[in-house]
């Protein structure tokens, strides 16, 4: 052979054409699975070599075959925040970094992402309660509001989020709060035992302002509950207003919509 193909056969180009990176393919190269075949100038060093050493040929050529080292890459099973504990344990178990190796795809490091329950707008007041007395005319007068009864000193929550602007004694209502929720309207609750509340603090819906109680003009344990429009001493039916706010207090108004 002329020393011209030689050099060819010897170059760069030819040596590494089976790893030539295609532009726009991201695939890894394949891995030779048998030994790699010698030819050219690096065969007759190695045989020259094996001849002046008082080797055999095929001593040579298996003394010149590299060992191979298998290499495990683990393959993505699922999305990062869909992988549950015991798939992170699996995985956690399994090599990452080990000598020699390819490092494996870890997913042991990945947090699912905490994803906060929504934050209800407007809750019951009193759930643990039963409707005794409703919106209206009672007892030749007007009653203002919703009577729920529960056992004393069940906590009262506040049944959304706003401003505490008026919190204890209140005449008949006995021991009562008012909390302007920034709306429009207004929540009142009345005859509790206990105010937890003070004027002017913040609180959100489900807060506990108060404990259920038969202060003021009461004949037992109970809240009294009204919802004001616009301002104080305005009152509407709360049972719906609360239905139209998305919670259900059954027993006094056929909802509409």
């Amino acid at each position: 052979m002329s020393d011209r193909f030689r050099s060819l056969e010897d170059s760069p180009a030819v040596q590494h054409r089976a790893f030539r990176v295609v532009p726009g393919r991201h695939r890894a190269p394949r891995t030779p699975v048998g030994p790699p075949v010698l030819g050219g100038r690096a065969r007759s060093v190695i045989l020259t070599a094996a001849v002046v050493a008082g080797v055999g040929v095929a001593g040579a050529a298996a003394g010149a075959t590299p060992a191979h080292t298998d290499v495990t890459v683990r393959t993505p099973t699922a999305v990062y925040t869909d992988l549950v504990p015991s798939a992170v344990e699996e995985l956690a178990a399994g090599p990452d970094q080990t000598p020699g190796r390819v490092p494996t795809l870890s997913y042991a490091r990945v947090q699912r992402k905490n994803r906060p329950e929504p934050v209800a707008r407007w809750v019951n007041p009193l759930p643990e309660a039963s409707v005794t007395s409703c919106f209206g005319p009672r007892w030749g007068r007007m009653h203002e509001g919703v009577d729920l009864a529960a056992p004393s000193g069940t906590p009262i929550r506040a049944a959304g989020a706003g401003v505490v602007v008026a919190a204890g004694p209140a005449d008949g209502y006995g021991n009562a709060v008012l909390i302007d929720h920034g709306n429009g309207y207004l929540t009142h609750y009345g005859h509790m035992s206990v105010v937890t509340v003070i004027a002017g603090q913040k609180v959100v819906a489900g807060q506990q302002i108060g404990n259920e109680g038969s202060t003021g003009h009461s004949t037992g344990p109970h809240l009294h509950f009204e919802v004001h429009d616009g301002h104080y001493k305005n009152p509407i039916e709360p049972t719906q207003w609360l239905h139209e706010h998305g919670v259900d207090i059954p027993g006094c108004v056929t909802f509409t919509n």
